[in-house]
């Protein structure tokens, strides 16, 4: 008998998580045409686990956008044979129950509803990736936000109202899918261009219990609260959208909402914003974002070389047996610790959990392209392009603002080691990998540029 999603030994989890990959990422391979070329090479039988899985390079945002507008070549995009050789027992058994009922119409219809986008939310820095839900994935993302509202420790008599500004986003979504998902009463108060008001009149109109805001707004709602004189005597919890507050973030939400004499405890929801679902922090306690090993695996990888970290690093998500849009380690951008994988000290549950601070977008910085134009860079690309050159003995990369002769953002990168080939086509390979032309510097001595590590605190500075 198999344990529940959060209470799974290691080796249960690991047995599971090899079951979903092998099939998935032959799905993937087969059916989205991003990741198809880059598996090339590699047998289908070697994809099969985790050690599997990390054979396949890791992806970032700049990479899918490069490929195709808005990313759309990571959809999958199945034909009826891929889709029976491929597809997961329950696809399947909805396929034949749709032969029996309707015939081919059926099994068309099927598919359909198995694989085509029918929600999109954007993510990334700047919005540009767009990430697309099947009516199948609508089930999942429903489950998420069922599992996430039983982390936080939500009942069934509790109404939610929702401070998340409505539009395409992860964060407006979860919230919805988490409310749907578990079967509560909400209010998703917050239309386009509304202030808190309207969200502090709408948890004025209910019994309110649970209340859901970014978390640069929680002590504004409820100073907005307080003005309007708006008591919510059932308050109890507080949903801070975003990464987790720190200790003193979180004390000041609780004592502004403790003014209008509410005892209320704080709790996270948080995912990347170019991923599926948001996880959520349990109500025993302050110890991390409980996720879903069963829809997805968590890495955290060095975001220099790529290579599993041995600390903290860049959160990696590869987005196991979704439909729509198909992550294979996929690279957030999100610096976090190492992942905790024992059980939780406050619920006990068994998953792996996003512990300490979360910076998201760490590595991808916005930048002045000139007088008119603002861009992104990727400092991560400069470390992929370099790894991948034999005759770097040392390198350090960092941005500097415009100056009297150049009126823009510059990327200046410091390399040790005797140059060899042409640095015309190294500097290009950066440009596409990072997003901006660089400023190269060749044959510093190893020990200045480590002296300038050690100065700016790291590989990769910004100097603006």
């Amino acid at each position: 008998m198999v344990a529940p999603w959060d209470r799974r030994t290691p080796a249960e989890q690991s047995r599971l998580e090899s079951a979903a990959l092998s099939r998935w990422l032959s799905a993937v391979r087969a059916a989205a045409p991003f990741h198809a070329p880059r598996a090339a090479g590699i047998d289908d039988r070697l994809l099969t686990d985790r050690r599997g899985l990390q054979r396949l390079t890791p992806t970032r945002e700049r990479d899918l956008l490069a490929d195709a507008q808005a990313g759309a070549s990571a959809v999958l995009r199945p034909n009826e044979a891929q889709v029976k050789a491929t597809a997961d027992d329950g696809v399947i058994a909805a396929i034949a129950r749709a032969i029996r009922r309707d015939g081919a119409a059926g099994k068309r219809d099927a598919i359909v509803q198995a694989y085509r986008p029918v929600q999109l939310h954007r993510g990334g820095v700047g919005g540009d990736l767009l990430i697309a839900s099947s009516r199948t994935d609508l089930d999942r993302l429903h489950r998420a936000g069922a599992r996430a509202a039983a982390v936080l420790g939500l009942r069934d008599d509790d109404v939610v109202v929702s401070a998340v500004p409505a539009g395409p986003t992860l964060a407006h979504l979860g919230v919805v899918h988490l409310a749907a998902g578990a079967g509560l009463t909400a209010m998703h108060a917050r239309g386009a261009g509304d202030d808190l008001d309207a969200v502090a009149l709408a948890a004025g109109l209910l019994p309110t219990t649970i209340l859901v805001v970014p978390s640069q707004e929680a002590v504004d709602l409820a100073r907005v609260l307080g003005e309007l004189r708006i008591g919510l005597r059932g308050l109890r919890t507080i949903v801070t959208v975003g990464p987790p507050p720190l200790p003193d973030e979180r004390e000041r939400v609780a004592a502004a909402f403790g003014d209008l004499g509410a005892d209320v405890r704080v709790r996270a929801l948080w995912g990347p914003s170019a991923g599926r679902a948001l996880w959520a922090e349990c109500a025993e306690g302050e110890h991390g974002l409980h996720t879903y090993p069963d829809l997805e695996v968590l890495e955290v990888l060095d975001p220099l070389t790529g290579a599993p970290a041995s600390g903290d690093g860049d959160l990696t998500v590869t987005s196991v047996g979704w439909h729509g849009t198909a992550h294979v380690r996929f690279q957030t951008g999100a610096w976090v610790d190492p992942l905790a994988t024992d059980a939780c000290p406050g619920c006990g549950r068994t998953v792996p959990r996003i512990v300490g601070d979360v910076a998201p977008h760490a590595w991808e910085l916005p930048v002045a392209i000139d007088g008119r134009r603002q861009g992104t860079v990727d400092l991560r690309g400069v470390g992929a392009v370099v790894a991948a050159t034999p005759w770097v003995r040392a390198w350090r990369a960092e941005l500097q603002g415009p100056d009297q002769r150049v009126p823009r953002d510059r990327l200046v990168v410091e390399l040790a080691g005797e140059a060899r080939g042409d640095l015309g086509d190294l500097e290009g390979r950066i440009e596409v990998a990072a997003g901006l032309a660089p400023q190269l510097t060749t044959g510093i001595p190893v020990a200045e540029v480590e002296r300038g590590i050690e100065e700016a605190g790291g590989v990769l500075a910004d100097r603006r």
